[in-house]
C-alpha cells in the first residue's frame, strides 16, 4: 500500500542516475479522498439510478471490486436527466524540484467501451476552487482506454514551484471514469518498466510460441535497444535492435527466441530487461510465466455466464445474444444466465461473478465484464474456442426423482508437480417461469420507449410491451445451483498429476420441487483454483439421468438415418415436454419445448450441420424419459 510521500531535498541527476518519486497516491488508505485531495461537483446534477453511489460527490473513492481493498477515484457522466459532467479531482500542493525532468502520471479507464467517459488535467500554481477554476488543460483525452492506461503530463513549465493537479471529467451522458495510482516524480534518462508479457499457457509439442513483452518506457530517452532474457533453467538472452518507443509511450517487444519443447514438460519462464540503451536498468524489469506442453489437443468448450435481471431493461439482449449462440454452436458453446435482483437469483453465483453492469458477461471466466450482444459473443468465442488447454472433460448423471449424481472426469494430457485446479458443475434451467410481479421482465427496446429493433428469444421485443408481463416470460439457461461452490470443490483435484491421469469425483445434487427435472442440465467445469479460469467445460440434461421410462408414449423417429431435419413423433398427455437431441458424449445439440401438450404431436428438429455419427432423442415429462437411436447422416 502506497501512502502520501512528499519529497523537498534537491535532485542532482547526472547521466542515468536514479528515478525520484515526489508524490503518489492510489487512494487505498481510505475510503474517502485522502487528505489534502479534494473534489468539486461543478454540474451538481443527480446521478442516474445504477450509478447513485455516487451522491452528491464529483468524485469518490471506490473499491475495484466487492470486499476488495483496492481502491480507485471515481467519477461518473451518467445523469438523470442527461447532461454534461463537470467533475474536478484535487492534488494537494506537490512541490516540483527545480532540476530534473518531472513528470505526473496516472492510471484511469472508462469501464464501458460503447460508454467512455474522457478527461482533462490541468496544473495550477494557485489553490483551485470552485470560483478558481484553469482555463488552459496540459492533456486532453476525449475518451479513456477501457482498460487501465497510463497517462502522463511534463512539468518543465512548473520547476522549483509548488503545483496542484486536477482531474476534470467532462463528458456528455457517458458512464464512469476510473483513476489509480497518481503520482510525481523525476524520470531517468533510460527506463523500462515490463508491464506484462504474454506467452501461451499451454501448447502442442515441437510448437513455437513467442513470448512478447509489453513495455513501457519510463525514462527520458526514446528506448532503441533492450536486452531481454527469459530463464527456464538456461538463459535466453537477446539484445533486440531497432526499436523507437518514446518517453511515455508502450509497445509489444517480441523475444527473438522463440519457446518450443519437443517433451511433455511444465516450466517456470522466467523474464527479465536486463538493459535499456545498454544502460543496465535494474527496476520494475522482471515477470514470470508458466508454461506447460500437453501430448494431445482436446476440445475445448467455451463458457459465457452473462448477468441478467428482470429489472434490466437491457438485458433482453442478453437473452438473444444465449439463443443465437445455442442455435450457431450447439456443441462447444455453454451459457449460463446469472441473474441479480430478482426471483431467479442465486446469490452465491450473482457475487462470484461479480458483474458492475448489467447486461455483463464472463467468458471462461477469463474475460471479465465483458459488454453483451449476438455479435460480441460469437467473438469471444471464435477467440477462445481453438486454446490448447490441459484437459477434456466428461460428464454423467444418473438417478431417479429428485436425488441426482453427477460424475465428473477430467482427463489430463500434461504434468502438474503442484497443480491448483477444481472440478464443479453448475446445473442450469430453461423454461423457468413464475406468476410474481418480480418475473415481469423490463423491456427498454419497447416501441414505447426506444426505436431499437430486437428479436429472438421468444419476442419481438420492440414489439413487446414495457415490461413484458410474467405470463409471457419464459426464462433459459437460468443458473439454479453451484454444486462445490463457485471456485469449484476443494480437494477434487490432487495436486500432482501424470500425463494421462484420468481424475473423477461426483457430486449430489436435489431437484427442488420448484425446479422442472427434465429442463435442467448439468455443467460441469474445470477450473483453474490460481486464477479462476474455466479451463473447460461439458453439459449434460439431466433426462439422460436414467430415469424410468415411459414405453407407452409411443415415440418415433423418422426418418432415420436422417439429415437436415428430423422428426419426432410421440403421443402427449396434456403435459408439459422437452425433445432433446444429444451427442454420446451428453452433449445437448437441439432442444424443444411443449406445453401443455395433448394427444398426437410430431416435432420437427433441425440437424442440418451435425456431423455424422450417432445421436440420441429423448422425450422427457414429469421426471420420466423414453429415447431412441438416431443416425446423422
Amino acid at each position: 500500500m502506497k501512502k502520501l510521500l512528499f519529497t523537498v531535498s534537491a535532485l542532482l541527476l547526472a547521466g542515468n542516475s536514479f528515478s525520484q518519486t515526489i508524490m503518489s497516491e492510489n487512494f487505498d488508505a481510505a475510503t474517502t479522498l485522502p487528505t489534502g485531495w479534494t473534489q468539486l461537483n461543478i454540474d451538481a446534477l443527480t446521478p442516474a439510478t445504477n450509478v447513485n453511489f455516487m451522491g452528491t460527490n464529483g468524485w469518490i473513492v471506490r473499491p475495484k471490486a466487492t470486499g476488495s481493498t483496492d481502491n480507485q477515484a471515481v467519477s461518473t457522466s451518467w445523469y438523470t436527466p442527461a447532461g454534461v459532467s463537470n467533475d474536478w479531482l484535487i492534488s494537494p500542493s506537490i512541490p516540483v524540484p527545480a532540476v530534473g525532468t518531472n513528470v505526473v502520471q496516472f492510471d484511469a479507464m472508462a469501464p464501458d467501451a460503447n460508454y467512455s467517459d474522457g478527461f482533462k488535467v490541468y496544473i495550477s500554481t494557485s489553490p483551485i476552487t470552485a470560483s478558481s477554476l484553469p482555463t488552459t488543460p496540459v492533456l486532453t483525452v476525449p475518451a479513456a482506454a477501457n482498460t487501465y492506461t497510463s497517462y502522463s503530463a511534463s512539468l518543465a513549465s512548473f520547476a522549483g514551484q509548488n503545483v496542484y493537479v486536477a482531474i476534470q471529467n467532462f463528458s456528455n451522458d457517458m458512464y464512469l471514469l476510473f483513476v489509480d495510482n497518481f503520482k510525481v516524480r523525476t524520470v531517468i534518462n533510460n527506463d523500462a518498466i515490463l508491464t506484462s508479457a504474454t506467452l501461451a499457457r499451454y501448447s502442442a509439442l515441437s510448437t513455437n510460441n513467442n513470448l512478447v513483452l509489453d513495455v513501457k518506457n519510463d525514462g527520458a530517452n526514446a528506448i532503441t535497444a533492450l536486452t531481454v532474457n527469459w530463464n527456464d533453467g538456461t538463459d535466453h538472452s537477446q539484445t533486440i535492435t531497432g526499436l523507437n518507443i518514446a518517453p511515455g509511450a508502450s509497445a509489444n517487444v517480441t523475444h527473438p527466441t522463440a519457446v518450443s519443447y519437443a517433451t511433455v514438460v511444465e516450466k517456470n519462464i522466467n523474464i527479465t530487461i536486463t538493459a535499456v540503451n545498454g544502460a543496465v536498468d535494474a527496476t520494475d524489469v522482471t515477470a514470470s510465466k508458466k508454461f506447460n506442453t500437453v501430448s494431445q489437443i482436446v476440445d475445448k468448450n467455451v463458457v459465457i455466464e452473462e448477468g441478467t435481471g428482470t429489472w434490466c431493461g437491457w438485458c433482453p439482449r442478453g437473452a438473444v445474444a444465449m439463443e443465437y449462440m445455442y442455435n450457431t454452436y450447439p456443441t462447444r458453446f455453454i451459457g449460463v444466465a446469472v441473474h441479480n435482483g430478482d426471483p431467479m437469483t442465486v446469490t452465491e453465483y450473482d457475487n462470484g461473478a461479480n458483474l458492475s453492469g448489467f447486461p455483463g458477461c464472463n467468458v471462461d471466466r477469463a474475460m471479465k465484464d465483458e459488454s453483451v450482444s449476438s455479435t460480441l459473443f460469437e467473438g469471444y468465442y471464435n477467440a477462445r474456442k481453438d486454446l490448447v488447454v490441459p484437459a477434456s472433460i466428461s460428464a454423467t448423471v444418473s438417478g431417479t426423482g429428485a436425488n441426482i449424481s453427477v460424475a465428473v472426469s477430467a482427463t489430463f494430457k500434461t504434468v502438474f508437480a503442484n497443480s491448483n485446479y477444481r472440478l464443479g458443475v453448475v446445473m442450469i434451467e430453461d423454461n423457468v417461469e413464475g406468476t410474481a410481479s418480480g418475473y415481469n421482465q423490463t423491456n427498454y427496446y419497447s416501441s414505447t420507449s426506444q426505436n431499437l429493433a430486437l428479436n429472438g428469444a421468444g419476442h419481438d421485443w420492440q414489439a413487446s410491451p414495457n415490461p413484458v408481463p410474467a405470463a409471457q416470460m419464459s426464462y433459459d439457461h437460468v443458473g439454479r445451483a453451484l454444486l462445490g461452490g463457485y471456485d469449484g470443490q476443494a480437494s477434487s483435484v490432487p495436486t500432482a498429476i501424470t500425463n494421462n491421469q484420468v481424475v473423477n469425483y461426483t457430486f449430489n445434487y436435489t431437484v427442488p420441487a420448484t425446479s422442472r427435472k427434465w429442463y435442467m442440465s448439468a455443467i460441469a467445469v474445470l477450473i483453474d483454483n490460481t486464477t479462476g479460469e474455466i479451463i473447460n467445460a461439458t453439459k449434460v440434461p439431466l433426462s439422460l439421468a436414467g430415469v424410468e421410462e415411459v414405453a407407452t408414449i409411443g415415440m418415433e423417429v423418422y426418418p432415420n438415418p436422417a439429415s437436415g431435419s428430423v422428426n419426432v413423433k410421440f403421443d402427449a398427455t396434456g403435459a408439459d415436454y422437452a425433445v432433446a437431441i444429444t451427442d454420446l458424449a451428453g452433449r445437448q445439440v437441439a432442444a424443444k419445448t411443449l406445453t401443455n401438450a395433448n394427444g398426437a404431436q410430431s416435432v420437427e428438429m433441425p440437424i442440418e450441420g451435425l456431423a455424422t455419427g450417432n445421436y440420441l432423442v429423448t422425450v422427457s415429462s414429469n421426471g420420466a424419459s423414453f429415447t431412441q437411436n438416431l443416425m446423422v447422416k
